[in-house]
């Protein structure tokens, strides 16, 4: 099993900037997309030239998801659900996108640059800056068909990650029409759900059970298991922040990253299963249905120079895909060293 991801297309270093951000207070919720204000991660933003972008961001340090992981670093994939927000912020806040215009993330690709700036001293929130810029634009305000971001952000004035995201839109009209077509062509009034028991928090590098998102058939082994089925809570705070008609993209990402760091240190290319996601690709290529089964398939790949562990992740339905992609893992030991960093260039 081969990902048809192509590596991230960020055009490299984006410029500095020197626009003023603030941290004392969050964006409006409705912005973010978000449902609680204390789920509201993005603090501030501003608008320099027609395509580019300042935000700034600071997860609080004792959230119930992000901080449910070792003591040493904070959780990059919380840094990336800033990044996620701050796209909703810059469209409906800059770019006069509504809120309430459905659109779709089709593709995520980003790298965290500098492992170290996430490193936690166990007393500072992980708070940072971002940068994004339009590359791509068909259409403008409420008329806008389609928008490629690339963006890098930066945590305690080092170069922590590059991101590139792809989005698509429509009207509330045309979504509606689109899904009941989608709908239409599987089998979902047939589906049934397997019972699932969620894999052990300790496996996926969690500590809270609640915050296990994926597991394997009740009846099934799961010491060697390569294949996980989701397992959805709709009433966890962090992944269903309003209502959805489908599975949502950031619970999914969650998913692949918890199959890949279960895969990995199951066939032992990480010591622990606390290694830092350092990376993740991914293509989103259908909805996926509440009704049926998503199952998550992994093939780990060999370490690469840097040490970073690639885990090709599949997520099926109906026996076709959903998303394809990719996790890179970063082993818990290597981020603890600073020569790490300085060998292997990153």
């Amino acid at each position: 099993m081969t990902s048809t991801i192509p590596p991230a297309a960020v055009r490299g270093p984006l410029p500095p900037s020197d626009i003023e951000l603030t941290f004392e207070q969050t964006v409006p919720r409705s912005l973010a997309h978000r449902r609680q204000i204390g789920e509201v991660f993005v603090t501030d933003s501003a608008q320099s030239g027609d395509d580019d972008f300042h935000l700034a961001f600071e997860i609080p340090r004792a959230h119930s998801h992000w901080s449910d992981r070792k003591a040493g670093f904070h959780d990059p994939f919380a840094s990336v659900e800033a990044a996620r927000q701050s796209i909703f912020v810059l469209l409906h806040r800059h770019v006069g996108v509504p809120v309430g215009l459905p659109f779709s993330l089709q593709r995520i690709a980003l790298r965290v640059t500098h492992p170290q700036a996430y490193a936690e001293d166990g007393t500072s929130a992980l708070r940072g800056r971002l940068h994004y810029r339009v590359a791509e634009r068909r259409g403008k305000g409420s008329d806008v068909v389609s928008m490629v971001l690339e963006g890098v952000m930066e945590i305690g004035g080092l170069r922590a990650m590059t991101l590139s995201a792809v989005l698509a839109f429509m009207s509330q009209e045309d979504y509606d029409v689109f899904r009941a077509f989608q709908r239409g062509q599987k089998p979902v009034a047939r589906a049934r759900l397997t019972p699932v028991r969620r894999l052990g928090p300790e496996l996926v590098g969690r500590e809270n059970p609640r915050n296990v998102v994926i597991g394997v058939p009740e009846n099934a082994d799961a010491s060697g298991a390569s294949r996980f089925l989701l397992a959805a809570d709709p009433r966890h705070p962090g992944f269903f922040d309003h209502e959805y008609d489908h599975i949502p993209g950031p619970l999914m990402v969650e998913a692949m990253r918890q199959a890949a760091v279960a895969a990995a240190h199951r066939a032992g290319a990480t010591g622990t299963p606390h290694a830092l996601t350092v990376g993740c690709e991914a293509a989103f290529l259908d909805f996926a249905e509440f009704e049926a089964d998503l199952v998550q398939e992994t093939e780990v790949g060999a370490p690469g120079a840097d040490g970073r562990v690639p885990v090709t992740v599949v997520l099926r339905q109906f026996g076709s895909p959903v998303v394809e992609g990719r996790i890179d893992l970063l082993p818990d030991t290597a981020p603890h060293h600073p020569s790490t960093e300085q060998a292997h260039g990153v």
